[in-house]
């Protein structure tokens, strides 16, 4: 029975990992697009959502639950992430990778505080000093903001006001998986990837839509973000939450990198020090929910 557990644990683990892994190079290939916020948002959007949605039709488990996408939870759910994706992709759009990756990095946080008031948990002591240290990290990356090689030219509290947003919702958007685990995670994020690519479809001007590198944002819709989505969404079933939040700081510890190798876009010092401070902060506070889970278990 141990043996089970443990292999159940460590198989979940790598489906994890093997999510992150694939995930951490998403902010790159957007780079590559060159395309605008909206003609990003309708390729991911809708390449995502069509994938997500028929590979969840392939299983009996997700078709079984799907009525459960419009109940009032799981249309909470769909808003959520449709708002944290369009804040993501604007971001994105509006400054350096490494600001909008961190912010996004403080999701568990907010992920927590909206436990109190959803799931009736209670926030401890770790929580707190974790925000603290969380947005300290957050707010040296940011005011040294402009001071990013190659980075896009537009305003950093615009694009920080987009990260912590993005992060705020997707955090609400977990919460809510929690809270009503008969939504059916894959095919509920499908179906927001449609919205968000039809958002795309109402704002993008019909001229830019088609200007830039398609291939690459197609490699992110089709790929890299259906399948590590994919991964992530299925290790849940192995392993606790905590373990794949931990996980995920590897997309904000991989991603900056990837797009400086692969545009020279270079983040200053300041800036990756307060991106230290945010990893550190939240696997220190990861791995202390994780003893705890043990302990309790």
């Amino acid at each position: 029975m141990n043996f089970s557990i443990s292999g159940n644990l460590f198989k979940g683990i790598g489906i994890a990992s093997i999510g992150a892994l694939i995930l951490s190079p998403d902010t790159l290939f957007m780079r590559w697009s060159e395309m605008d916020v909206w003609s990003m948002l309708t390729w991911r959007g809708l390449e995502m959502g069509i994938i997500l949605i028929l590979f969840s039709s392939c299983f009996k488990i997700y078709r079984s639950k799907y009525k459960n996408i419009y109940s009032p939870v799981g249309l909470s759910i769909i808003i959520s992430q449709i708002i944290s994706s369009l804040l993501f992709t604007y971001g994105i759009a509006e400054t350096s990778v490494s600001l909008i990756l961190f912010c996004l990095a403080t999701s568990p946080i907010f992920a927590s505080l909206f436990s109190i008031f959803i799931l009736g948990e209670k926030t401890n002591r770790a929580t707190w000093i974790t925000a603290f240290f969380a947005l300290v990290g957050v707010g040296i990356a940011v005011l040294n903001g402009d001071d990013v090689i190659n980075a896009p030219q537009g305003s950093v509290l615009i694009g920080t006001i987009c990260g912590i947003g993005a992060s705020a919702t997707l955090g609400l958007s977990l919460v809510l998986l929690r809270f009503k685990p008969n939504v059916p995670a894959m095919t509920v994020t499908g179906v927001s990837a449609l919205g968000n690519g039809f958002i795309g479809l109402l704002f993008v001007e019909p001229n830019l839509l088609f200007q830039g590198d398609i291939l690459s944002i197609s490699f992110s819709g089709l790929v890299i973000l259906p399948i590590s989505f994919a991964c992530l969404t299925f290790a849940t079933r192995y392993t606790p939450a905590s373990n794949i939040g931990l996980l995920m700081l590897l997309e904000t510890a991989l991603g900056p990198f990837w797009v400086w190798v692969g545009t020279t876009e270079t983040p200053n010092l300041f800036m990756i020090l307060g991106g230290v401070i945010v990893i550190s902060s939240l696997a220190w506070y990861i791995l202390i929910d994780q003893i705890k889970f043990s302990i309790t278990k």
